[in-house]
């Protein structure tokens, strides 16, 4: 990074980071590095090297066309200066409230389809395993989404990940990642563990429960040989040579109940961490 980004991002109040690290542990690693600050985005060399061992390897490329390697340049779909709170059951569709009453209670919304590229954190990247099939988990190691506590506790994970066996959509609470003890909480909305779903023509929500689920599951964890563990669930399981599509999103929940007043201003990293584990190596990956 240069000096002038360096001088820029020190001058910013908040600074909102995103990066991606895609290890595939059978095989090789691959990294992209995204960084965003409130005024610019900049593009960081991706810095990091390889390890072998197996014969899967996990590549990744900002195209599905595009070259695949061990690292590529991740976009954005906008340019947003922060994150601002949304509510989605399915990563379809994401609304916003438009107004609250004298308690703070969310009591209208509007659609925000049209502004999620701006209001959160929005890309995909591909990943393609060679020689060999894998299963893909979180890198339980090096996944990251920052420290502070109400962030930790607002915040989602959305993932999209399209393959030749279907499209697996996931919703993660990342309060696992981190300590949030220290969280303020406060009713947002008049439902409790809930987010909307959809809303009337007069702006009135219509609340599921909250579908986010544990992220730990989908972790695979390295063990006293310095390998990987295949985790309890599987993100996604590709053949020898197939690529799939990872879409994913880091919003504000607006109907958490810690996404209020002190989750303003807050720093938000996202470190992005996969493992990828050969299908004949399971419980040795390293």
């Amino acid at each position: 990074m240069n000096d002038d980004v360096k001088k820029l991002k020190k001058r910013l109040r908040a600074v909102i980071f995103l990066t991606v690290l895609i290890f595939c542990a059978a095989g090789g690693s691959v990294y992209a590095w995204f960084t965003l600050s409130g005024m610019v985005s900049t593009n960081v060399t991706p810095m990091g090297g390889s390890i072998s061992n197996g014969d899967a390897s996990l590549l990744i490329s900002a195209s599905r066309l595009g070259l695949f390697d061990k690292s590529c340049e991740l976009v954005l779909e906008g340019n947003p200066d922060t994150l601002k709170p949304l509510s989605t059951a399915d990563l379809d569709h994401f609304y916003h409230a438009i107004a609250q009453n004298k308690d703070g209670i969310a009591v209208l919304y509007e659609a925000a389809d049209s502004q999620v590229d701006e209001d959160a954190l929005h890309g995909t990247v591909y990943l393609k395993c060679e020689n060999a099939p894998c299963d893909v988990y979180f890198d339980a190691e090096n996944l990251n989404v920052g420290s502070d506590a109400q962030a930790l506790a607002a915040m989602r994970l959305g993932i999209r990940i399209t393959s030749n066996s279907g499209t697996n959509t996931y919703l993660f609470w990342l309060d696992e990642l981190g300590a949030v003890a220290g969280a303020q909480s406060r009713a947002t909305i008049p439902a409790s563990s809930a987010v909307v779903s959809s809303i009337s023509s007069g702006g009135q929500a219509a609340y599921v429960s909250d579908p986010s689920t544990s992220i730990s599951q989908y972790m695979a964890y390295k063990n006293s040989s310095d390998k990987y563990d295949a985790g309890a669930s599987v993100l996604v399981s590709l053949e020898t040579d197939e690529v799939a599509s990872v879409e994913y999103w880091l919003y504000l929940e607006g109907c958490d109940e810690q996404c209020f007043n002190p989750v303003q201003n807050k720093d938000a990293g996202l470190m992005l961490a996969f493992v990828g584990v050969d299908e004949s190596q399971k419980g040795g990956a390293k």
